[in-house]
């Protein structure tokens, strides 16, 4: 037992982080209650989680080889504990972005990159295949019952006990860390490259940040004016959306440029761009980051789906998920023994086939009077991201030479992350757009809803139009004394608009599903004998 002490300890730590956010996407309508928010507040809180992991896990990757593994881990894994603990008390969204947000996502991007090192510390050869395999199932498992236990605690205790559970184990964790074995000792630690860590926050963040403010300036021309200490700033009339996203990539494109003259230098930096060089990295890290995207977008928009048509509590919508979950799941194991047998790149491309076919399905299946039953079709979505997971990962880790590995993962990581978090924000920008536009055209084509109304309640609609339920929507209306005939009407315009925005939504999805399925084509014919690395 001594043997796998260090393997349990990580796969502790693992499981925590995978099941974190499963929970705030089962958890959505009860946060916006308790939290005195809306579902774009939330959706927020989701992406800036995945943002701050984004920015930070070079970062990470690169700390534990400046102070160690063991030492950064450690950190990590106390700023995480004190986040986890802040976002249980969280009575607002700003406390619950202080703590979930941006403390346990520091947290996650410190404890991630030191994973894979840790284990290499402590174990090699077969022991070390195991312990990778062991690392991928606690991923897996995460996953698929992330929904269930999220579900449980948010609808017969409470989702703040969520987070207290993962606080118990982080101090189970912290107490068990004894047990991993630090790095040698060595007199030529590198450098920790300061410039390139400002611009990789700055730069990822303001990608991320830049779709988000989408939502309430504009995708392109200004809805409104962005105000900085009460002074407007709309540049030629544009959002302030594309300017903050133009800035992000400005200085990501600086950061690749900064570390390039370190490397060429031969000092240290976050990360080598000579890496993304390695023939077929590229479309792999590609394809990881489209998949990523489409799996946060899925989860977060078919859990909300499930709360705001059918009115499903945490434990519903957990259960309606078990679908996904389970086929996801088991076809993750199965595609795993294909790997003998079949070029990867072809599982891929089938994988992705099935997810587009399972979504076109859900996108059709999306109608007024939909019934729960209509949505068995995520099971076949799960199937096809269930085969991607088993194969992805291990395809562009083997494009490298093993000096490479850790190289590699830690740009694979950011990618992931940052698909997370570019995915929510670009779906739950979407929808308030595609909500937005059909309560407008609904409004306007209406024979009910008198005409002197029609402009004021459009315009509060271009202004204010926010994700809500049917019950919470009938609540508004009869507080604000609304005619019964117009209360009816507006209720039926909205639950046209809000399936409207959904639908589009997933067609989003599908587009994102085909694109990966077409980068796909751009990867080698490889077989994966064994596994290589954790993760999925």
């Amino acid at each position: 037992m001594q043997k796998w002490s260090a393997l349990i300890t990580l796969s502790l730590a693992f499981f925590i982080i995978v099941i974190d956010t499963t929970i705030m996407n089962v958890s959505i309508s009860v946060l916006v209650v308790d939290l005195n928010t809306n579902v774009t507040g939330v959706q927020s809180a989701i992406s800036i989680y995945a943002m701050v992991m984004a920015s930070l896990m070079l970062i990470g990757g690169r700390l534990s080889d400046v102070i160690g593994s063991k030492r950064t881990f450690l950190i990590g894994l106390v700023i995480y504990s004190v986040g986890t603990t802040l976002a249980s008390l969280s009575n607002s969204l700003t406390m619950m972005i202080v703590g979930w947000s941006v403390l346990e996502g520091v947290g996650a991007a410190l404890m991630i990159p030191t994973l894979q090192v840790l284990l290499r510390n402590r174990y090699s050869g077969a022991d070390l295949a195991f312990a990778y395999g062991i690392v991928s199932a606690v991923a897996a498992v995460g996953a698929a019952l992330g929904p269930i236990v999220g579900g449980f605690f948010t609808t017969f205790i409470s989702w703040r006990w969520a987070f207290r559970t993962e606080l118990v184990i982080a101090i189970i964790v912290l107490v068990m860390a004894r047990n991993l074995q630090p790095d040698e000792a060595s007199a030529d630690r590198p450098k920790f490259d300061y410039v390139g860590a400002l611009l990789s926050v700055v730069g990822w963040s303001s990608i991320v940040l830049g779709i988000l403010l989408a939502q309430q300036y504009g995708f392109f021309l200004a809805k409104e004016p962005f105000l900085i200490g009460g002074l407007e700033f709309a540049p030629f009339g544009l959002s302030i959306s594309p300017v903050t996203v133009g800035f992000g990539f400005l200085m990501v494109m600086l950061l690749f440029r900064w570390e390039s003259r370190l490397e060429d230098e031969n000092k240290d930096g976050l990360f080598k761009p000579s890496t993304l060089g390695t023939p077929f990295l590229k479309p792999g890290i590609a394809v990881r980051f489209v998949q990523m995207a489409v799996t946060a977008g899925f989860l977060y928009v078919f859990p909300l789906f499930l709360q705001l048509t059918f009115e499903y509590n945490a434990m519903q919508t957990g259960l309606a998920l078990m679908p996904f979950s389970l086929s996801l799941l088991v076809m993750a194991v199965v595609g795993a023994r294909l790997s003998a047998r079949f070029y990867a790149n072809h599982l891929l491309i089938i994988g992705f086939a099935i997810v587009i076919v399972g979504l076109m399905a859900i996108g059709a299946s999306i109608q007024p009077g939909i019934t729960p039953q209509e949505l068995a079709f995520g099971a076949l979505f799960g199937l096809g991201l269930g085969l991607i997971a088993s194969q992805l990962l291990n395809l562009i880790l083997s494009l490298v030479s093993p000096e490479q590995t850790a190289e590699a993962a830690g740009l694979n990581s950011t990618f992931e992350q940052l698909g997370n978090a570019i995915g929510v924000a670009l779906i739950g920008t979407l929808m308030l757009t595609a909500l937005s536009f059909g309560m407008q055209q609904g409004i306007s084509a209406s024979t009910v809803i008198p005409s002197e109304a029609k402009a004021p309640l459009t315009a509060g609609v271009e202004e204010s139009v926010q994700l809500i339920s049917d019950t919470q929507l009938e609540e508004s209306l009869t507080a604000a004394g609304a005619d019964e005939a117009i209360s009816t009407e507006l209720l039926d315009i909205y639950t046209s608009a809000r399936t409207g925005s959904f639908k589009a939504a997933v067609s989003l999805l599908t587009f994102f599903s085909l694109l990966a399925l077409v980068l796909s084509l751009w990867l080698p014919k490889r077989k994966l004998v064994e596994t290589e690395a954790a993760g999925g």
